[in-house]
């Protein structure tokens, strides 16, 4: 299966992340001195993880480290996305995100908004910084995805 993503540069066509190209995609992550390669690998774990949770396990703390850590707000961004699209450990990744908020980066804030909405009721705990975030922000399209964010996590919205 092929899957095409946005990279910011246009459409990419990439195959289906396979289980047996995890270690790859960690690496890639975790040592790539390209940031768009880093993106790349974070992107990945996370399409994978959406296919199997259980095989991008030890995905996650790399994950957390690149969205916390990384010099560039792509690779956070990717992070946070594949974070919130792998959707586990919910009691570690909540609060990372609701970190993420604080990120100086728009990109990053508004993935970390969509992944904590993915979490749905498991992120009740970020409702109230998501509201603050939105306050701060008085950006239609940061009130429009907060709003959306708080009512998929209160079960309101699929």
């Amino acid at each position: 299966m092929t899957i095409l993503f946005f990279t910011g540069f246009g459409f990419t066509q990439v195959t289906t992340p396979k289980k047996e190209d995890v270690p790859k995609y960690l690496a890639m992550l975790k040592n790539q001195s390209n940031a768009k390669d880093r993106a790349l690998g974070a992107e990945m774990l996370g399409k994978r993880g959406q296919i199997q949770v259980k095989d991008v396990k030890n995905a996650i703390e790399p994950l957390l480290a690149a969205m916390k850590n990384d010099s560039v707000a792509d690779v956070r961004r990717a992070a946070a996305t594949a974070l919130g699209t792998i959707g586990t450990q919910p009691k570690t990744v909540v609060p990372a995100l609701m970190e993420a908020l604080k990120d100086k980066a728009l990109p990053v804030n508004m993935a970390a908004i969509n992944a904590l909405a993915a979490f749905g009721p498991e992120a009740r705990e970020a409702v109230p910084a998501l509201r603050e975030f939105a306050k701060t922000k008085k950006d239609k399209q940061i009130m429009r995805a907060v709003n959306l964010a708080v009512k998929q996590i209160n079960g309101k919205v699929k």
